[in-house]
């Protein structure tokens, strides 16, 4: 995804990792304790120019257990990238959380400990909650638990000037929506929606 108000000069993309927390290229699992990705992470790449041959690779935020899969990203506003995980039912259970989606301020040095904000807690839907009932049973193929997938905001313009990344999106003006699909289970697509006045 191109990161809005930078003349198409700075891409980011999620790397997913490994969907257990058993990983050996995360820092508690190998001898030298060093951290080779095995959660993922979200990176950037900036250039010149979009026609560019080079460019730098950076790393924005490096995945842990509770903050894995990153898969779909999209943009908030012009510094905050949200990425939705895809952390599958065998990480789940180990760290006994569902995925969500975290706000990523692209400017931010993480390495300082700190970590991005949560803005979707995910659950499991009705239908997800049979479909894990039944995992293990003989010839069921559904996976067991909700993720968030086709994280997206737009204000829907499909013509040249309304590439994303083109314009910096201001939420909730100028016809900028936020929508997210609950994958597996139901498969539900919600719409985010301003709180109503006074309200949270």
């Amino acid at each position: 995804m191109f990161r809005p108000g930078t003349d198409f000069r700075q891409f980011v993309y999620t790397e997913t990792g490994d969907t257990n927390a058993n990983t050996t290229a995360a820092p508690a699992n190998n001898a030298a304790h060093v951290n080779y990705g095995g959660f993922g992470g979200l990176f950037s790449i900036t250039q010149s120019s979009p026609s560019a041959n080079t460019g730098k690779v950076t790393l924005v935020y490096a995945g842990d257990k509770m903050h894995s899969g990153f898969d779909n990203v999209t943009f908030l506003d012009r510094d905050r990238a949200l990425v939705g995980e895809d952390a599958g039912d065998t990480l789940h259970t180990q760290r006994s959380a569902f995925d969500s989606a975290f706000a990523v301020d692209v400017r931010h040095d993480y390495s300082d400990g700190s970590t991005p904000t949560r803005v979707i807690a995910e659950g499991r839907d009705a239908s997800a909650t049979l479909d894990s009932a039944l995992l293990g049973s003989a010839g069921f193929v559904n996976d067991g638990d909700n993720e968030i997938t086709g994280i997206h905001v737009s204000d829907g313009d499909a013509s040249v000037e309304g590439l994303l990344g083109r314009e910096v999106p201001t939420l909730f003006e100028d016809g900028v929506r936020f929508f997210w699909t609950q994958q597996h289970g139901d498969n539900t697509t919600f719409e985010v929606v301003p709180a109503p006045h006074g309200g949270r």
